[in-house]
């Protein structure tokens, strides 16, 4: 498969469509940012920038082809978050780990290898760690910078400006 197909196969699998829809319905009444096929794209989308503009060094990438890095990064931003429904559902879930775990049949039904898998799961469960680097970090980043806080109308309430902040103009 070339040409980011294997995306194409996850999102059109009948059980993704279903989180995305557990996601919409649980987030219906949500002021702030959702997590949505949109916001999906906007991850994958900014984490490719990142890595085309070389912001944070891949070396576990480097045994990949440049058509192979982008398809990782894409399905990293298309499923990073599909686990989301259960943390609404349980507040004591960490959405990063069900997604890791929601993903893990995805990937195979789409033929990724082994390391192809791993290092995207990975980057899943370790989204929301500041502490990391490689692909790890890009993926963190990438989710970050992804949103346009600026102008949200949630924003005054939203915890990430708490301390007065001012939203950052990103990519």
């Amino acid at each position: 498969m070339t040409k980011m197909e294997k995306l194409g196969v996850i999102i059109n699998l009948p059980q993704y469509q279903e989180y995305c829809k557990a996601i919409e319905n649980e987030e219906k009444n949500r002021v702030f940012c959702h997590h949505d096929i949109t916001h999906f794209a906007e991850v994958a989308r900014t984490a490719y920038i990142l890595y085309l503009t070389n912001e944070v060094p891949c070396p576990e990438l480097k045994a990949f082809s440049e058509e192979t890095i982008k398809e990782l990064i894409y399905v990293f931003g298309f499923l990073h978050d599909i686990g989301r429904f259960l943390e609404y559902q349980d507040n004591e879930k960490d959405h990063a780990v069900e997604s890791e775990k929601l993903s893990r049949p995805f990937l195979k039904e789409a033929g990724f290898s082994h390391a192809e898998q791993e290092i995207i799961l990975k980057a899943i469960k370790n989204h929301r760690c500041d502490d990391t680097q490689g692909f790890d970090r890009l993926t963190y980043l990438a989710d970050k910078k992804s949103r346009l806080c600026t102008g949200c109308s949630g924003l005054i309430h939203c915890k990430k400006f708490a301390n007065g902040q001012i939203p950052e103009v990103v990519i």
